[in-house]
């Protein structure tokens, strides 16, 4: 419990008030069943909500959520607040001493690993935030478009396949590009590039911007079809109100930045701005948050952090969208902030695996170049590096056909050694010759390792 002490220190110019933060902190919904002596008593739950709201060491907003009692009846009476317990603050530390390390990490691979490793996330990324709202798609499908926006004409050459647009948001993220929201019509701009082609037309934004009122007295609810677990705002006004709010909490810098993006987040979702997609867009809003102020491998991991966590990732959005528990975000954030950190120590134990597997694999080719010198009939060099960038393709990409492809080899290694493309690819066909690589793809043509 959160006891409050009523003294005042005397020795001051003025009286200052102190609390005493527990190790034992619990929702307010739970708290009333832990007053020893007291149980139930509605006074007590108060006092312990304004310790908590008026602690020295709170950080509190000017955000106000739609709430939900128990008896469904819905308030917007409660700003968000949480506290930084100390376990809070050791997680969030963990995540900046997590990306520090994926950051030195990345420092030591060869830019093939790394762009295998980034596209590989991408994949999974968009993978899984759509699959966590239920929308089907192919891998294969993801796979081709990274690779066709990627190879386009210029920077901004987006596919015209599905996912196109999407994905090139991602990337965009990827290449240091930052989200700016300073006004209503920005969060409809993302939404509409991030979701270009998927939302269908009797789900597009019946309002100005956004959602309105629907028609013939629906009301829209999100819960898993047999169990409402939040009714958001119901009118456009509401909801402009609402993200006005969240735009001037975004961009003031008085709250730390990771915990700014997990009640961003929070509220964003709990908004709910439109008829479809807010799961997919407060997401990528918060992959982008991180990928800025971390690292766009952290930031990459949400939705397939999420993904692994999702029940808990329901049960902790259930828990704080009651009105019982007054707006409080600190087990919102401490769970979220668990699932990510887990997920960056997952990130980093596969990028270690696969540096020590491609040091392995070099060691490997090296000596399958010396034992075959007398049979090749180029520089032994140019060998190793066609074998070496496979490796760095194999051994850090999710999927065989998001590796790289032949014609991508060629312009690396004219690029990075100066050898000639007639050369590379002659050595190419002598390597598959000798079975050291094997054709996978023919359009465009793209090779195995046999060796490792």
């Amino acid at each position: 419990m959160l006891k409050y002490d009523d003294d005042y220190h005397e020795n001051s110019d003025f009286a200052i008030k102190r609390s005493v933060i527990p190790m034992n902190y619990l929702p307010l919904l739970r708290y009333k069943y832990f007053i020893t002596g007291q149980t139930g008593d509605p006074s007590k739950v108060e006092d312990e909500y304004q310790a908590r709201i008026n602690s020295y060491t709170v950080q509190k907003t000017s955000l106000f959520p739609l709430l939900s009692f128990q008896n469904r009846v819905q308030t917007s009476q409660y700003p968000i607040f949480f506290l930084p317990l100390p376990r809070i603050q050791n997680l969030a530390d963990q995540l900046r001493r997590n990306s520090n390390q994926i950051k030195q990490i990345v420092a030591t691979l060869p830019k093939v690993a790394i762009d295998q490793f980034s596209n590989s996330l991408l994949l999974s990324e968009i993978f899984y935030t759509n699959d966590i709202e239920g929308v089907r798609t192919s891998q294969v499908e993801i796979s081709t478009v990274i690779q066709e926006n990627n190879h386009g004409t210029d920077d901004d050459y987006v596919s015209p396949h599905r996912l196109g647009s999407t994905i090139k948001m991602y990337q965009r993220t990827q290449k240091g590009a930052k989200v700016q929201i300073t006004t209503l019509t920005d969060w409809r701009q993302i939404y509409d590039s991030l979701l270009y082609g998927e939302i269908d037309q009797s789900r597009q934004p019946n309002g100005k911007l956004f959602r309105d009122q629907l028609p013939n007295g629906e009301m829209l609810t999100i819960g898993n079809g047999s169990q409402v677990v939040h009714r958001p705002p119901v009118s456009e006004e509401a909801i402009q109100a609402a993200l006005s709010a969240l735009t001037n909490y975004m961009n003031d810098d008085e709250t730390p930045a990771i915990y700014k993006a997990l009640v961003t987040h929070f509220f964003f979702e709990n908004t709910h701005p439109f008829l479809d997609g807010n799961g997919r867009m407060g997401r990528y809003l918060l992959s982008t948050y991180l990928s800025n102020q971390f690292d766009h491998f952290t930031g990459f991991s949400v939705a397939t952090a999420i993904h692994s966590n999702i029940q808990q990732y329901y049960k902790i959005f259930r828990e704080t969208d009651r009105a019982e528990n007054r707006a409080d975000l600190t087990f919102f954030i401490e769970r979220l902030l668990k699932i990510l950190t887990d997920q960056q120590s997952n990130l980093i134990e596969r990028m270690m695996r696969s540096k020590a597997q491609l040091n392995k694999a070099h060691w490997l080719n090296q000596s399958w170049v010396q034992e075959k010198q007398g049979q090749l009939l180029l520089p032994a060099d140019l060998y190793l590096h066609l074998l070496d960038v496979l490796a760095q393709s194999e051994l850090f990409t999710n999927r065989i056909d998001l590796g790289i492809k032949d014609n991508d080899i060629l312009a690396k290694l004219k690029k990075d050694y100066g050898h000639p493309k007639t050369k590379l690819r002659a050595a190419i066909s002598q390597l598959e010759q000798l079975g050291a690589i094997k054709l996978i793809a023919k359009r465009p043509k793209q090779h195995l390792l046999n060796i490792i």
